[in-house]
């Protein structure tokens, strides 16, 4: 069975797919957005971490794929 998903919010639209070759367990996908927070509290309220350029935090699926979300510093 082939699954996909379109996310949107706020004018943002997220196509994700489970095609075969389209991606291997354990894929990064990168997200900058302008406020992190919002975003963690949308996720469960995962703790964000403070890096040398920016704050960011990072979830994965069931299936180990990877999503981490930052803002750099302004």
């Amino acid at each position: 069975m082939t699954r996909y998903v379109s996310l949107v919010r706020g004018g943002i639209e997220l196509h994700v797919s489970e095609h075969t070759g389209d991606a291997r367990p354990g894929t990064l996908l990168y997200l900058y957005v302008a406020d992190v927070d919002a975003a963690a509290r949308a996720c469960g309220g995962v703790p964000v971490g403070e890096r040398d350029w920016g704050r960011e935090f990072e979830v994965t699926d069931p299936d180990g794929n990877r999503v981490r979300v930052g803002a750099p510093r302004m």
